[in-house]
């Protein structure tokens, strides 16, 4: 409808094994950009190396929202439960770990569980719907198992932790909230890619923003403050792709580069003027028009010396 040519853009459905592996190892396919896990991301771009390959990678995340104690609560509460439970924590920026300043952690963590509980599960097309389903029940399981590993970490467990049915169907999980959760436990360090939110405290801006850049991943990080000195040095320190300042961790720009650092991503960015230049193939033109040989780029010789005047 747009107008492209018969070729231009093609749309193929499959299973990794077979189609993915076919864009592999095919020759004409010049360059790969792939969104998904850590461990399969590193094996394609391993592949494709062989193959002298462009490929960007936009793998998993464990993202952070830090509030401090004088953050406006209120705007933090309603950008927590919609990054951490919006669309069921199944993006890659979304919520997944709360590192709160102590002195306003034992509120803040009432105020969110609170809301949290009234949350409505349902279809996710119906407007009354807060938290919508799991993609399939593999990925209910896979939540339910992580939720059992934070009890046996040790981690307290405020409120959810259960699939749910909804009318007597569908993939849903209760939204869960763990306070007590230490930086190196495996709920807050590996992508659950559920409504599962770690409650971490931090005495302070430095240790919060060292929490936040513990993990494997990189990709998106929020900080809510009405500091704005503090606000700057997280800008300066916090070490994900993204960084947003009284906002939660999900959402995008288009014009923005998107995308993270450690195993987050290899270096590019989608969107963006950043995401033209990985499609694009620079050819480099020289054009002599002086009739002699130039011996290099320094060569001062071969038009003559211009007098200065």
């Amino acid at each position: 409808e747009a107008g492209l040519p018969p070729g231009v853009l093609n749309l193929v459905i499959g299973p990794g094994p077979t189609v993915g592996n076919a864009l592999v190892e095919h020759p004409t396919v010049k360059a790969i950009s792939f969104t998904g896990s850590t461990e399969v991301g590193r094996d394609l771009y391993a592949r494709a190396a062989r193959h002298l390959k462009r490929v960007s990678l936009e793998m998993g995340g464990k993202n952070a929202i830090i509030v401090m104690e004088d953050a406006n609560l209120e705007l933090a509460l309603e950008a927590t439960l919609w990054a951490a439970f919006g669309t069921t924590g199944q993006r890659c920026t979304a919520c997944s770990r709360l590192i709160l300043h102590k002195p306003i952690k034992e509120r803040f963590t009432e105020m969110l569980v609170e809301r949290a509980k009234q949350l409505r599960l349902g279809n996710g097309l119906e407007p009354t719907t807060d938290v919508g389903p799991l993609i399939n029940e593999a990925a209910v399981r896979k939540v339910h198992s992580y939720v059992e590993i934070g009890k046996a970490e040790g981690a307290r467990l405020l409120c959810g932790g259960n699939p749910v049915k909804v009318n007597g169907k569908g993939f849903f999980y209760e939204p869960t909230i763990f306070d007590q959760v230490r930086p190196d436990m495996r709920i807050a360090q590996e992508e659950i890619f559920g409504p599962v939110l770690s409650i971490i405290e931090a005495e302070n801006l430095e240790e919060a923003i060292r929490i936040n850049n513990s993990v494997n991943y990189g990709l998106s990080s929020s900080l809510f403050t009405q500091d704005v000195n503090k606000a700057f040095q997280a800008i300066r320190d916090i070490t994900t792709g993204i960084v947003y300042i009284n906002h939660g961790t999900t959402g995008a720009e288009i014009q923005f580069p998107f995308g993270g650092t450690r195993g987050t991503g290899n270096g590019h960015r989608e969107a963006g003027l950043t995401a033209i230049e990985f499609f694009t193939e620079w050819k480099a033109v020289y054009v002599d028009y002086s009739g002699r040989l130039q011996r290099a780029q320094i060569d001062t010789t071969a038009f003559g010396q211009v007098p200065i005047q």
